[in-house]
């Protein structure tokens, strides 16, 4: 294994997004309190079925290699997990290498939930806790949770056999140190970062705020060959198939943009979050971002289902955000761009949590430093809300960061463990929320009275540009409204906002209808 590398990367690869949300279908052929040695033989079919490991496999080889592994490898198994709770290694554990060779087909078929899976499901719920137990010298937090992935599944092949009780009550704690593990894991790997010199933010702002494209022509650069002269860009993202969807909303967008003087782009490749990949669509606009924030002063990233209100529509999101803090689009004083964020979010305070479905980033040297430690945990697996917890994290370690260069304490990644699943595959947002609060007061200060030179967090009882509806409706006052969640009503969406499906892509008809809900105001 140590010289082969990381076969069990490129599996966990395929089944990472899945692999451990499926059911344990089939029969239950044995529970785990059947742990009797399978020797094998001619007489076999005389044996009673209840004395035998893993009697519910039909095939022999399969029923064969599932019952060694239980009959010579469950108690180092159980020793081994013991030991890594107890900071020891399971490698030292009597047994535990001669059992990882046999734990290998098994630890194969648990990523299908093949027919041995299914007939004895205990036999690789063990070769999973094996396989992830030799895996501690991972390289970094992505591994680390691909490893926390074996183990939750690993529990999950338990969870409805009788008898396993004792193994599952371990495993919760082996999952439980294994995610603090990999907070411990982030906490060394940010040891490494550094703040870009918000120095050198004034020079990528003086050469931003100063129009010097010319028109393409002979001799001359065109358009986008430098960066794209002091202008922000609104950036959607859609996969190809929820165009048809998204549409009336991306056409409003559009509008809004046009009606603003900023620029326009819908990202529709779905590269990053295609095969090999399996990351949530949630990350295309990341990426885009990454790859377009270059060629403008700043981008505002925002989710296709929200919508500025009606009467709204002359309000600048941007503005209130602060990207230029009082520069005019297109411009503005040198300084003015220097005192600007480089990136900026509606804030929330208790119980309410962070959403980044509207984003400012600048194209400054600390808003691209926020984009590559975002993306780094694309590679992170099932953290809470796809990219919200990654976000809300990385939101942390740049106020860490930051907080370190005034001499105070910084972030010990203390909230990083509570962003992965628990033993039962399911993420403890109020952990997580409850930790983020703490954690974000004492870094920047309270809600409402946050203090950072490199994140802005816009007051939304001055202007909410991100009013998350859910349970609070449509009453309270706000600037956009942001229809969050799995379950949407996409037409009761559209006809909130007013207008046709037909006549979101006519921008006249779309600035006709906003100012006269402007003018009722």
């Amino acid at each position: 294994r140590r010289g082969g590398g990381h076969v069990w990367a490129a599996k966990l690869a395929v089944a990472s997004a899945w692999a451990w949300l499926l059911p344990c279908l089939g029969p239950r052929g044995c529970g785990c309190q059947a742990r009797h040695p399978y020797t094998g033989g001619e007489d076999d079919e005389l044996r009673s079925q209840a004395s035998i490991p893993c009697a519910g496999v039909e095939d022999k080889e399969l029923r064969s290699v599932g019952g060694a592994l239980l009959a010579d490898c469950a108690t180092a198994g159980r020793t081994a997990a013991e030991a890594y709770l107890a900071a020891s290694s399971p490698e030292q554990t009597p047994g535990f290498l001669q059992c990882l060779p046999l734990s290998e087909r098994p630890f194969e078929e648990a990523f299908g939930v093949g027919p041995l899976c299914a007939g004895c499901p205990e036999s690789c719920s063990l070769a999973l806790l094996l396989q992830a137990l030799s895996l501690q010298a991972v390289e970094g937090t992505a591994q680390c949770s691909q490893t926390l992935l074996l183990l939750v599944r690993s529990f999950r092949m338990l969870e409805d056999l009788e008898g396993s009780t004792d193994m599952s009550a371990l495993l919760v704690d082996v999952v439980d140190k294994r995610r603090a593990d990999c907070a411990e894991l982030r906490r060394r790997e940010l040891e490494r970062e550094t703040l870009p010199d918000p120095s050198s933010v004034l020079l990528s702002a003086l050469s931003a705020a100063t129009p010097t494209v010319a028109q393409a022509g002979p001799g001359r650069p065109g358009r986008g060959s430098t960066a794209t002269s002091g202008r922000v860009a609104v950036l959607v993202a859609s996969t190809p198939s929820m165009i048809r969807v998204y549409q009336p909303f991306i056409n409003l967008w559009r509008c809004y943009a046009l009606r603003h003087g900023l620029d326009f782009l819908l990202e529709t490749d779905d590269t990053e979050v295609s095969h090999p990949h399996h990351r949530a669509p949630n990350w295309m606009r990341w990426f885009a971002a990454h790859r377009q924030l270059r060629f403008y002063a700043a981008l505002l990233i925002v989710d296709p289902d929200q919508f500025v209100v009606p009467e709204c529509w002359n309000v600048s999101v941007p503005a209130v955000l602060g990207a230029w803090s009082g520069a005019a689009v297109g411009g503005g004083a040198a300084g003015s761009w220097a005192s600007a964020p480089d990136v900026a979010t509606r804030d929330f305070g208790r119980p309410q949590t962070l959403n980044n479905g509207v984003v400012l980033v600048r194209s400054s040297p600390r808003g691209l430093f926020f984009l590559e430690q975002l993306l780094a945990k694309a590679a992170w697996m099932q953290t809470i809300e796809k990219d919200q917890g990654a976000f809300d994290e990385t939101v942390l370690e740049v106020l860490g960061l930051e907080a370190m260069t005034r001499g105070e304490e910084g972030y010990n990644s203390e909230c990083a463990q509570y962003v992965f699943p628990n033993v039962k595959g399911n993420h403890e947002v109020a952990l997580y929320a409850l930790c983020w609060w703490r954690a974000s007061e004492r870094l920047a200060g309270p809600f409402g009275n946050r203090r950072s030179s490199m994140m802005r967090f816009a007051d939304p009882r001055a202007a909410d540009v991100n009013h998350v509806v859910g349970a609070r409706g449509l009453a309270e006052p706000a600037v956009l409204h942001h229809f969050a969640g799995r379950s949407k009503d996409w037409d009761s969406m559209l006809k909130t906002f007013g207008l046709e499906r037909r006549n979101t892509g006519d921008c006249r008809r779309v600035f006709s209808h906003v100012d006269a809900a402007a003018a009722q105001r």
